[in-house]
């Protein structure tokens, strides 16, 4: 099982623009999504993350490189992973139900919360809309024809069943996937292994684990 420990970013907050939280972000060492799933072929896009936090907000980014793009859905809560698809799942302490947020490349936001994967409830629309996304895209020349980044602002008030979160020294399990059902090549990538024989990203006694570090734990990066 992987562990994260999730750096306290000091120097950012909700006032900056996606811009410069981007900019550091990218300061951060990248997480890789390693684990090819349910997959017939050997096509494999190259993913991976960076994470931090400053207590009330989690700042996340995502680059891949893949051969192709779906952007079909543009309303929050569309079944985004049909398109090419990032996921963050995140379960807050010894919570059993954890939550799915997951985007598309053109930043449509898709959340879920429960036990399982036939366990969803969606968030309210009004909610999802308080996570700030950015996107970048552009063609490639070398082994990938595009990559594409997202970078997203994920307030803690998300967390709608969890009303007094505070992520300053908190533990959580977690797990970073990358999809795409409805793409020529469809593929399943996760950060920590699943074992389960049929592509199901739901099995949260697979997630990893994550340490949302304390302010005094984290050094701000340069």
């Amino acid at each position: 099982m992987k562990q994260l420990k999730i750096p306290f970013l000091s120097s950012l907050n909700t006032d900056f623009s996606l811009d410069h939280i981007d900019l550091q972000l990218n300061k951060l060492p990248p997480q890789s999504l390693d684990y090819l799933l349910w997959s017939e072929g050997s096509y494999k896009p190259e993913v991976c993350f960076r994470i931090g936090h400053n207590n009330t907000c989690i700042f996340l980014k995502f680059t891949v490189m893949e051969d192709h793009l779906r952007m079909v859905y543009n309303q929050i809560n569309d079944p985004v992973y049909k398109d090419s698809c990032v996921e963050f799942f995140i379960g807050i302490e010894n919570d059993s139900n954890y939550y799915n947020l997951e985007f598309n490349c053109a930043g449509t936001c898709s959340v879920g919360y429960g036990s399982n994967k036939f366990d969803r409830k969606e968030l309210p629309s009004d909610i999802i809309a308080n996570i700030a996304t950015q996107t970048k895209l552009w063609r490639l020349n070398g082994d990938f024809s595009y990559c594409w980044e997202i970078t997203l602002m994920i307030p803690v008030t998300i967390f709608i069943h969890h009303p007094d979160v505070n992520l300053n020294g908190l533990d959580c399990r977690v797990n970073f996937f990358k999809c795409g059902d409805d793409l020529p090549q469809p593929h399943f990538l996760a950060w920590n292994k699943v074992g389960s024989e049929k592509p199901n990203f739901h099995l949260s006694e697979f997630f990893g684990k994550a340490l949302f570090l304390a302010e005094q734990e984290t050094l701000l990066p340069n």
